[in-house]
């Protein structure tokens, strides 16, 4: 991986690897990294080189919990664990949260959810912080045992967006919560509906309620795609949004991910796109400047969905470029 690519990778999974190629201590400690930004937080790993995270709290005689066992993650509570930190050797009874050895291609997408949910702890956890912490992860990790709902393509564009937006944190609060709403984000007085393929030609699907359901202003972003092995992948593109953010919106983000693209998170991690491609291709276009299906007044119709070609000329004179921070605040 090029070191662009590095520097805007989860900070814990180069701790993990970091932790991976030093050897064991002679006492049988297990190598281990500082998480990030924590002073008695840890990443190791497992039998099967496994990222391992260890949780530390204030108060670990309140942490005894049976322990939780998924498909992705075992999560196992109070256990005394020996580690060779940069700084010596840890003895401690920890929040022991492993990616299960044989999912190993989901070592990097369990560091950037860890990531996230790391970041939101406070200095000295309590009980009840631990157990929220690990709530929202098993929840995440959960949604990789899920079909994929979408394309990549579609969500990295709706990540690229919002990383070249003028306000990134604006456009993450505004982003949809799931991937099923009617809307991929939805501002205080407009919506945005991203649209990205990567065939060439700008044909897209839509709802009749999306373009004519509401009062309020809709932009259409449409954006071409062309995977590139020195593009930017989704793990990039949440790696640069989570800069800046506060813990409340880097969980969100990292939730949506997730949910979004379920078990397809192998593959979606080796998908890189273009970007200055994307933005030469990326046109936006008024909701109510798009032609829809004509459904009577009172009709038992509903529901209706269909597809728009707005290579169209008649349409193509229609869109119009937009500057790329202000693609999503367009209206």
């Amino acid at each position: 991986m090029s070191s662009k690519n590095s520097e805007m990778r989860s900070k814990l999974y180069d701790a993990y690897l970091e932790a991976t190629l030093a050897a064991i201590a002679d006492d049988g400690a297990l190598p281990a990294s500082a998480a990030p930004g924590r002073t008695r937080d840890y990443v190791s790993f497992g039998q099967q080189q496994q990222p391992v995270l260890l949780l530390s709290c204030a108060w670990s005689v309140g942490l005894k919990r049976p322990p939780i066992r998924l498909q992705h993650l075992t999560v196992e509570f109070g256990i005394r664990f020996r580690v060779s930190a940069p700084f010596g050797v840890v003895e401690d009874e920890f929040v022991v949260i492993s990616l299960r050895g044989e999912d190993l291609g989901l070592a990097e997408a369990f560091c950037m959810a860890a990531d996230a949910l790391v970041a939101a702890l406070p200095d000295a956890p309590s009980v009840s912080d631990i157990e929220k912490s690990v709530r929202e992860f098993v929840e995440i990790l959960s949604a990789l045992s899920l079909p994929s709902p979408r394309a990549v393509a579609g969500l990295w564009a709706e990540l690229w967006l919002m990383s070249v937006a003028a306000d990134p944190q604006a456009a993450i609060r505004a982003w949809h919560r799931d991937p099923t709403d009617r809307f991929d984000f939805s501002f205080s007085g407009h919506f945005v509906e991203v649209k990205a393929t990567e065939r060439g030609e700008r044909r897209h699907e839509f709802a009749y309620e999306q373009l004519r359901g509401t009062d309020a202003p809709v932009t259409v972003a449409s954006v071409i795609l062309r995977r590139a092995q020195s593009g930017r992948s989704l793990s990039d593109l949440v790696a640069a949004l989570q800069v800046g953010l506060s813990s409340e919106w880097r969980t969100k983000l990292v939730k949506n991910v997730f949910a979004a693209i379920g078990n397809a998170v192998s593959e979606a991690s080796e998908i890189r796109f273009d970007e200055a491609y994307a933005a030469t291709n990326l046109r936006v276009i008024s909701g109510s400047r798009v032609p829809v299906v004509n459904i009577p007044h009172g009709s038992p119709i509903s529901s209706v969905r269909f597809r728009v070609n707005f290579d169209d000329p008649n349409l193509r004179k229609e869109m119009r470029r937009a500057p790329l921070h202000e693609a999503l605040f367009a209206c």
